[in-house]
């Protein structure tokens, strides 16, 4: 016998040895019957021809027996020949009866090509025969001594497929006869199924499928031991075999026991992921026939129809469109099963929403499907929602395509479920390549279940709080709290306006908080993005009451992609659209909250450094506002006056002062702007610029003093000083300008000696008389020995203003001596090697001639020998001496 996990099927092995001469003689009275009884029904000419062919090929039959190899290959193909005459079914039934003994016997042949020729013809036979039910009590006996012992007596693959080919043909010759060899086919079928040839493993699938299809109730008693071998070969490397097993198994179970689901769901579930698609197709045909005809299917719903669910979002659409069909038919079926107890629910169905179509299909599930679904949801959702935190990434993209689909056919009893679904969904939308399918998760979720309902738990989050069984760290991950926006803007996009405009105030308080909107993690303000877009597409007109926080919100956005010029662009248009749900231009948008954002900002201003948020956001609103930040300049002022003291971190005070010199600059363009900060231009000066031009110690502090002296010219070139506001200021302002050209910048200095100019062209006379100009010159002169040139070239543009201001009765005895030292300094420079420098002091000689020209010509006359080339003081001598 065999052992027990075969079951009670029971055979005595054999082997080729075993096959003796008195097993020989049996097998030859049998034999002897069997053309004894086929004669017994022919006509007597039909005798005859039976005993013609049988005579004819005696000698091949006595070959067949004791003759050579050579001899037997010839006499099966004599013996071939010859039953492929054309002849009377009955004369060829009696023929095979009296060839049935040796063809049989050369099944055990040592020799392979007769075993071959043997089987090849025996199957070639009985093709051709309509009655073949007297020689199936010795051909099955003789497979199963090759094919079905507990080692393969069969070593030749090939002839292993051809006797799977011949029991599958006996199967359909014989359909009525086969139940009481069911268990002899199934212990071939233990053994072929696990075979390594795949050819072989194949036809035993198709076997078993034929076996169990005409004989289910014996098949049913030990199918049990086909399972395990079938499970061995799901996962081989041919595609076609995987399919075929899956069909098998479908068949095992459909005719088997229940029990068995238990052991193969998993395995049915790994084939979801199949590379094939024609695997995938057989894993989900079998499944939603399944779902319609096995016995107590209802006990094993919650398992079915994952599977069957995954089908629907499969990659390949017809794939996808099959399985929505099988599942329809499973729903459809459940609803004529069940229609007394759902009657109600299908003569009173709820409106079907606007929004199915979105997943699958393009109308809504039948009835029978979603409550498939509703019923076993919590059976279901457990493992879901733990293979979303699987390392697999297969796994997790599979399961949350798995987890829309759920959330579509369970519609609004979601509820029940919604802080575990949520919680999972922000886990897994930290996977940037799920995050596309979380947000298709949220969107669905919300659209039957209301806003009221899920805030909550979305709040919880954002705030970092504990909330039941499941805990958010929001508060200390930033890639959490990303992932909660994220999650966040799909359930905004997926809300009606009249149920989210009730719970938008609290999440604009959420998204307001320093932890949302203040984070250094970038990647969160994208999402931010994407819940401010959401607010906006689903408020429309209702978005008014939250302008404010919006726009502050978009600025912030602005402030913090300032170099990304797709965010930036796409935050313009968003700001364009709040004010388009308005109705109002984007100027007057900035005009309504300039001044409440402001304020907002001005609450703590004194803590900001240069990595602040908020500071950034400032100079964003001031420069977008335009002239709309004159009506609050009050406000401004005190933020700047505060953010550029001395005891303020040096890189904020000089992104402050960047920031103070570009609106300085802009201001002329609108005339509100110009007039409020010309108000305001004695206090910047007193208070902001000269403290930040004393000279400290130290690169940083020189920097300082540079981005500061920029504002200074910044102001003096938009003329927002006046001259009597200049004379408020003149005597420290001075000193400072004075001092800071020497400065060890050269930037420094060289605005510094342009902010010079302008004191002096807009002081004019008024401020600058020879006594005050005279203590400025010789600090010029210095500058003309700058190792900038370009440095040197805007001193000599300072040294035409100076001229210019010494009036028309300047007394040219009295202060002869300035005027000596004057000339010396700069007939030095007219002999430069740079002929740009040659040029522009000639400019300032020509100028200064004019106060005293005889007097320069002396000087020149006593210099002009000393220089390397006397071009320009002959130029100046003819034109003074004339």
């Amino acid at each position: 016998g065999i052992n027990a996990e075969y079951g009670a099927m029971e055979i005595k092995e054999v082997t080729s040895e075993d096959v003796t001469k008195n097993e020989e003689g049996a097998i030859q009275k049998k034999n002897d019957r069997i053309f004894d009884a086929a004669k017994e029904n022919l006509t007597p000419p039909q005798i005859a021809k039976v005993e013609e062919i049988l005579q004819a090929l005696q000698r091949d039959i006595n070959c067949l027996h004791d003759g050579t190899r050579f001899a037997k290959r010839k006499a099966l193909e004599r013996i071939s020949a010859a039953t492929k005459q054309r002849c009377e079914q009955e004369v060829l039934s009696a023929v095979f009866a009296g060839l049935c003994k040796p063809l049989l016997t050369l099944f055990h042949d040592p020799i392979e090509k007769c075993r071959e020729s043997s089987v090849v013809l025996v199957t070639e036979v009985t093709a051709q025969m309509t009655d073949i039910q007297t020689y199936l009590p010795y051909i099955i006996p003789i497979c199963v001594m090759r094919l079905g012992q507990r080692e393969m007596v069969e070593t030749s693959e090939e002839i292993r497929q051809l006797l799977l080919e011949l029991v599958i043909q006996i199967i359909s010759l014989a359909p009525a006869d086969i139940p009481m060899y069911c268990s002899d086919i199934m212990l071939i079928l233990v053994r072929t199924i696990a075979d390594p040839f795949a050819e072989v493993k194949k036809l035993s699938c198709r076997c078993l499928i034929n076996l169990a299809g005409v004989a289910p109730r014996q098949f049913h008693q030990g199918a049990n031991v086909l399972l395990n071998p079938l499970l061995a070969s799901i996962s081989h490397q041919h595609q076609k075999v995987r399919a075929i097993v899956v069909k098998a198994i479908g068949s095992l179970l459909s005719n088997g026991d229940n029990k068995m689901l238990e052991d193969l769901i998993t395995h049915f579930a790994q084939r979801t992921f199949d590379p094939c698609p024609p695997v995938r197709e057989a894993v989900y045909q079998v499944v939603g026939e399944w779902l319609c005809t096995l016995m107590d299917r209802y006990s094993y719903f919650h398992r079915l129809l994952p599977i069957i669910l995954t089908g629907l979002q499969d990659e390949v659409p017809e794939i996808a469109r099959k399985s929505l069909l099988l599942f329809d038919a499973a729903g459809k079926q459940w609803e004529e099963e069940n229609e007394q107890d759902i009657k109600d629910e299908m003569d009173f169905a709820k409106e079907m929403p606007p929004y199915y179509g979105v997943l699958v299909g393009t109308t809504r599930p039948r009835l029978g499907c979603r409550i498939l679904v509703n019923r076993n949801l919590s059976k279901i959702l457990p493992g879901l929602l733990n293979d979303l935190n699987t390392w697999v990434d297969e796994t997790r993209i599979k399961s949350v395509k798995l987890l829309a689909t759920l959330l579509l056919y369970s519609e609004e009893h979601t509820v029940q479920h919604l802080e575990k679904v949520l919680y999972s969904l922000y886990r897994t939308s930290m996977e940037p390549s799920l995050a596309q399918d979380v947000s298709v998760c949220a969107e669905t979720l919300a659209q039957f279940v209301q806003p009221s309902l899920w805030k909550e738990f979305v709040l919880t989050a954002l705030a970092g709080a504990a909330s039941g069984e499941v805990k958010s760290r929001v508060g200390v991950s930033p890639q959490l709290c990303t992932s909660c926006l994220r999650v966040l803007s799909s359930l905004i996009a997926g809300s009606k306006q009249e149920l989210l405009l009730p719970v938008v105030h609290e999440l604009m308080d959420a998204i307001s908080r320093p932890e949302v909107n203040e984070s250094s993690h970038r990647p969160l303000y994208t999402e931010l993005a994407g819940v401010l877009q959401s607010l906006l597409r689903v408020l429309g007109s209702g978005v008014a009451d939250y302008s404010s926080q919006i726009l502050f919100l978009l600025l912030r956005l602005c402030s913090v992609h300032r170099g990304d010029q797709d965010m930036v662009e796409e935050t313009e248009k968003m700001i364009s659209r709040l004010a388009e749900l308005q109705n109002v231009t984007v100027d007057e948008l900035y005009t309504r909250h300039a001044g409440t954002l402001v304020e907002q900002l001005a609450g703590h201003h004194k803590e900001w450094t240069r990595h602040s948020p908020d500071q950034n956001l400032f100079g964003e609103l001031l420069i977008r506002s335009g002239e709309t930040c004159s009506v609050i300049m009050p406000t401004i002022y005190a933020i700047f006056r505060d953010t550029t003291a001395n005891d303020k971190d040096p890189e904020l005070r000089m992104s402050m002062f960047t920031l103070l010199g570009r609106l300085l600059r802009e201001a002329p363009v609108s005339s509100e702007a110009s007039s409020q900060f010309s108000l305001f231009s004695v206090d910047i000066i007193k208070e902001i610029i000269l403290p930040n031009l004393e000279w400290r110690a130290g690169r940083t502090a020189g920097t300082v003093r540079c981005a500061t002296i920029s504002a200074l010219w910044a102001l003096l070139k938009s003329q927002l000083l006046s001259v009597d506001q200049l004379k408020q200021v003149q005597e420290p302002l001075i000193a400072q300008l004075i001092g800071n050209l020497d400065d060890d910048n050269c930037a420094t200095r060289l605005v510094c000696c342009n902010s010079f100019n302008l004191v002096l062209k807009l002081g004019n006379q008024d401020c600058f008389g020879p006594e005050e100009l005279h203590k400025l010159y010789l600090e010029l002169l210095k500058r003309l020995d700058d190792s900038s040139d370009e440095l040197r070239i805007a001193v000599t543009h300072t040294f035409l203003t100076f001229f210019s201001l010494l009036p028309d009765n300047y007394d040219r005895e009295l202060y002869k001596a300035h005027l000596q030292a004057l000339y010396r300094g700069l007939l030095i420079h007219l002999d430069d090697p740079n002929s740009a420098i040659q040029e522009a002091v000639y400019s300032v000689l020509v100028e200064a001639g004019r106060i005293h020209p005889l007097y320069l010509c002396e000087h020149v006359e006593n210099v002009k020998h000393k220089h390397r080339s006397s071009l320009y003081c002959d130029k100046l001598l003819e034109l003074f001496k004339q």
